[in-house]
């Protein structure tokens, strides 16, 4: 567990590295603590506590509670393909004197040594919890804009050559925007509700924080919907493509097909031995069946180039 203060006058936030410290602390100062699930568990004064923890080991998207005395909030930012960037999966627990940050992966501790070297200015722990919020989002737009990059290569692509995993990759695609969109509406979803829950206490400038966090949430929301229609129409002409190659398969083969066919018309009319029959004993009989039968190809041949349909 790491502990630190943050002067709510200055927003100054610094680590406290030996317990006496907090008794040096003034009355603006509030306690921020980044714990491991584990560490919060083991917190005997935490209320509501039970349901808390059971959301953070099982619930799978971002949720908040707002109570009497505290505020409790799940974020699940999704993995990203485009930054590759992994899933991480963050807590915090509000109340009026301190600030708990619950996470396992350690993606928290180079933010806060970041608002160490740059104060916040008058600000409240709730300030944080939208400082916070705001870097997990901070590079998402250059994130669409690389993702919807990819698609538009798989789209020139497709235009040359049909890939073998088409549907594979836009599954997972599909699969990302999906959790993508979820995530963006749930942030959304907190937003308003931490404006409800203590909206009464924020001044103008963290309620306008909040409206401008809710605002940006919402664009990327619209950006995702956007690439979601925009896999459609890939996809769209993903079956396109392969109903012209069909067609171009199935003209090939008719072509051939109206080749062979006075062929086999020839090969079965002499074939059929009746006595009398025309060139029957004449001993350029055969010869002048193969000229016959190379001249027709040799015409249809060239009448089908003519109609550009070889």
């Amino acid at each position: 567990m790491q502990q630190y203060l943050l002067n709510l006058e200055k927003g100054d936030l610094h680590q406290i590295r030996d317990a006496r410290e907090m008794d040096k602390s003034s009355p603006s100062d509030r306690q921020v603590c980044v714990m491991t699930l584990e560490e919060f568990s083991n917190e005997k004064t935490i209320p509501h506590k039970t349901g808390f923890i059971r959301n953070l080991q099982h619930h799978s998207a971002c949720k908040l509670e707002a109570f009497s005395d505290c505020t409790q909030g799940i974020i699940r930012v999704p993995r990203r393909t485009s930054g590759n960037l992994s899933e991480k999966q963050i807590g915090f627990y509000l109340d009026e004197d301190r600030l708990i940050l619950i996470e396992d992966s350690g993606f928290l501790l180079p933010f806060m040594k970041s608002l160490e070297k740059t104060p916040l200015g008058r600000c409240t722990l709730s300030y944080l919890i939208q400082t916070l919020l705001e870097s997990l989002i901070e590079d998402d737009a250059l994130d669409l804009e690389r993702l919807e990059d990819k698609l538009a290569k798989i789209e020139e692509n497709l235009l040359r050559r049909i890939p073998d995993s088409f549907y594979a990759t836009v599954i997972a695609y599909r699969r990302e925007l999906t959790s993508l969109r979820a995530f963006y509406e749930q942030m959304m979803n907190i937003g308003d509700q931490m404006q409800a829950s203590i909206g009464h206490e924020l001044d103008e400038r963290e309620l306008a924080g909040w409206k401008l966090f809710v605002s940006r949430c919402d664009r990327l929301h619209s950006h995702v919907e956007m690439l979601k229609e925009y896999l459609l129409q890939i996809r769209e002409l993903y079956q396109s493509q392969i109903e012209v190659q069909q067609n171009k398969v199935m003209t090939f083969l008719t072509i051939v097909t109206t080749i062979f066919m006075p062929l086999t018309l020839i090969a079965g009319w002499f074939g059929m031995n009746f006595p009398n029959m025309l060139m029957f004993q004449w001993k350029y009989g055969y010869l002048f069946v193969i000229l016959l039968s190379v001249s027709i190809v040799v015409a249809e041949f060239f009448y089908f180039r003519r109609k550009k349909m070889l």
